[in-house]
């Protein structure tokens, strides 16, 4: 949609008029009377684009403030966070150790934190532990990570001897 066309089409509106309220031939006024017409549906047409593109641009601009807001949000979470990587060879994000009383680390999937989101992982449930390492997941993404090594008794404390 041009402005300067909406500007054009206002500019004929206004000299119809003008033709409509000097006019002493009736033929002439139904004329001008009829493109008057044409005219005013026009503008209401570019009225109704101009209506469109404003509110589609207000949409673009909430959604623009509340991803802004979140990078914020994001920004000011995860500084309190640093890479880590864990026994088993894994790359996360690990709380930054406070002077608290207390202090418990807890770790971030580095795939999620990559995309400005915080997803605590968890330790797996089924299958916690692998390759002699205990699994934790990311809730979001679901991927795995190796956290700490298994104490050697835990590691073997399923497993039934040969029989001889």
């Amino acid at each position: 949609m041009d402005v300067i066309t909406g500007f054009n089409v206002a500019r004929q509106a206004f000299e119809l008029l003008k033709v409509i309220k000097d006019g002493r031939d009736e033929s002439l006024i139904r004329e001008a009377a009829g493109e008057l017409s044409e005219k005013i549906t026009e503008l209401q047409m570019l009225n109704a684009e101009l209506s469109g593109l404003y509110q589609a641009e207000r949409q673009v601009t909430m959604e623009l403030r509340e991803q802004k807001r979140k990078i914020e949000i994001f920004a000011v979470q995860g500084g309190n966070y640093e890479l880590h990587t864990t026994d088993g060879g894994s790359t996360v994000y690990r709380l930054k150790k406070t002077d608290a009383e207390n202090f418990q680390y807890h770790y971030l999937c580095a795939h999620c934190y990559s995309e400005s989101r915080i997803a605590i992982l968890q330790p797996k449930t089924e299958r916690s532990q692998h390759a002699g390492f205990f699994i934790h997941y990311c809730p979001q993404c679901k991927n795995e990570y190796r956290m700490q090594k298994v104490p050697f008794r835990e590691m073997y404390q399923n497993v039934r001897p040969f029989p001889h």
